[in-house]
C-alpha cells in the first residue's frame, strides 16, 4: 500500500496550499456573514479544479480520490468552510462519473458541463433525516413525468452550496411509485422557476457552506439529466457514492484538523509568558497535550488516506465503505479532541474572536454530526467487524 502522490496530484496539492493562503485571508469575513465564498470557487475553477476527478477519458483531470483528498486537507487549512462547499461539487461528479448504471453519454454530459465552468452541488438531506435511522433518507421530492422531463415538487435540507451552484444532482421519488425506495438521480439546473431557497443557515460552524432550505415547486429537470434509477436508495447510495459524499468531506475535516495543530503549534512555539525566557510550548503539561493530540490527528489522516487509496484501486464496494466510515469516525473523534484540547493549551487568548483557531474550534464542532454521524459509524463498523448485515439491523431497516 503506497500513499505516495503521482506528479500531477503533487502539482493539484500545491495549487491548493498556494489557494488556501488566500482563502484564509477571507475565512473570517464570510464566516461572521454567512456569505458563500464565491470568489473562491472561481479560483478552483480557474486551476481546473472542476474536473480534477472526472476521469480523463471524460476530458477532466482523473485525479481520483487521493487526488481530492491531498488538495482538500490543503483548502480547508484556509478555509474548511470552502473546502466542504466545494466538496458538494466533487461529490456530484465523483459519483455520477463512477456509477455503473448511468450510460457514458449522460456521464459525459454531466462531466462537460462541470469542465465547462458550472458548479454542481449535492443535496441528500430530508427535512426529518436521521443519520441513525439511514432508511429517513429515501427521497421524498416527487417527480412527476411531463413532456421532455419530470416537474418536481418538495423539499430539502442542508443544501450546502446551493445558491453558489448552477447545478443540483439529488435523488427523487417516481410520483405514484408504492416503494419508499424508490428513487431517481437527477442533475437540474438551480437557476430557474418553481425553486425557492429559504434562508435558515445560521448555525455554531461551517457557516459559509449556506446550508440552507430548497423547496420545489414544479422545477423542470429534461429527461436528458435523468441519470438512473434505483429501487433501493440507501443501499445504493452508501456503496456506490460513499467515498466521494461523506468520504469528501471526511477529507475536508481532517484538513481542519491539521489546520487547527499547526496554528497552535506555531501559537505556543512563539507566545512566552511574563518573566520567562521560553515559549509556553516547552511547559510538559502543553507539550504533553499537543504529542497527543499531533499523534491523534496524524493517525486520522493516514485512515482517510488508507480509505482514499483503497477506493482509487478497487473502487466503491462494502469494504471500500467501511474504509470511509472508521476514516470518518477517527477524524471525528481527533477533531473533538483538538477543539477540547487545544483551548486548554493555548488559553483564553486563542479564542478571541480574531484568531483563527476559534472560528476552526466552532467549525470542527459539526465534524461528528455530519452524515452518518459518530455512533452512526461506530456502529455500523462494529456490525461489520462482527460479519453482521448493516442492513439487517432495526435502525437500518424501515418499520
Amino acid at each position: 500500500m503506497e500513499f505516495g502522490l503521482s506528479q500531477e496530484q503533487e502539482r493539484v496539492k500545491g495549487i491548493a496550499k498556494e489557494l488556501a493562503l488566500d482563502f484564509a485571508k477571507r475565512a473570517a469575513q464570510h464566516d461572521a456573514e454567512r456569505s458563500l465564498p464565491l470568489e473562491n470557487f472561481a479560483q478552483m475553477r480557474d486551476a481546473g479544479f472542476y474536473g480534477l476527478v472526472v476521469p480523463k477519458e471524460l476530458g477532466g483531470l482523473g485525479l481520483g480520490m487521493l487526488g481530492w483528498v491531498a488538495a482538500a486537507e490543503e483548502i480547508a487549512q484556509g478555509d474548511a468552510a470552502t473546502a466542504l462547499a466545494f466538496n458538494m461539487h466533487i461529490n456530484g461528479t465523483g459519483g455520477i462519473c463512477q456509477r455503473p448504471e448511468i450510460p457514458d453519454d449522460k456521464k459525459q454530459r454531466a462531466a462537460t458541463t462541470a469542465l465547462e465552468g458550472h458548479l454542481m452541488c449535492t443535496m441528500v438531506s430530508e427535512p426529518t433525516s436521521s443519520s441513525l435511522l439511514p432508511s429517513t433518507y429515501n427521497p421524498t421530492v416527487e417527480a412527476e413525468k411531463v413532456p421532455g422531463g419530470y416537474r418536481l415538487y418538495g423539499r430539502k435540507w442542508f443544501a450546502s452550496n446551493f445558491e453558489g451552484s448552477d447545478y443540483a444532482y439529488l435523488y427523487v421519488h417516481p410520483k405514484g411509485n408504492a416503494n419508499p425506495a424508490q428513487a431517481m438521480a437527477v442533475l437540474i439546473p438551480t437557476r430557474q422557476d418553481g425553486i425557492t431557497v429559504t434562508d435558515i443557515w445560521d448555525t455554531l460552524g461551517m457557516r459559509a457552506t449556506r446550508s440552507n432550505q430548497v423547496d420545489f415547486t414544479g422545477a423542470l429537470v429534461s429527461d436528458d439529466f435523468v441519470l438512473y434509477e434505483t429501487e433501493s436508495f440507501v443501499g445504493s447510495f452508501l456503496i456506490e457514492e460513499s467515498s466521494f459524499s461523506f468520504g469528501g468531506y471526511t477529507s475536508c475535516y481532517m484538513g481542519l484538523g491539521l489546520g487547527m495543530i499547526n496554528w497552535a503549534t506555531k501559537y505556543l512555539g512563539e507566545r512566552t509568558a511574563k518573566g520567562y525566557a521560553q515559549p509556553m510550548g516547552y511547559h510538559p503539561d502543553i507539550s504533553h497535550r499537543i504529542g497527543i493530540l499531533a499523534t491523534e490527528i496524524d493517525a486520522a489522516r493516514y485512515m482517510v488516506y488508507k480509505a482514499a487509496w483503497h477506493q482509487d484501486h478497487y473502487g466503491p464496494s462494502l469494504a471500500t465503505f467501511e474504509q470511509f466510515l472508521r476514516a470518518k469516525l477517527a477524524v471525528g473523534n481527533a477533531l473533538q479532541s483538538l477543539a477540547s484540547g487545544l483551548a486548554v493549551a493555548c488559553g483564553l487568548h486563542s479564542l478571541f474572536k480574531g484568531q483563527p483557531l476559534e472560528r476552526m474550534i466552532r467549525d470542527a464542532a459539526t465534524a461528528p454530526i455530519m452524515p452518518p454521524s459518530a455512533d452512526a459509524c461506530a456502529s455500523m463498523i462494529g456490525l461489520l467487524a462482527m460479519g453482521l448485515d448493516p442492513g439487517q439491523a432495526p435502525s437500518i431497516r424501515m418499520a
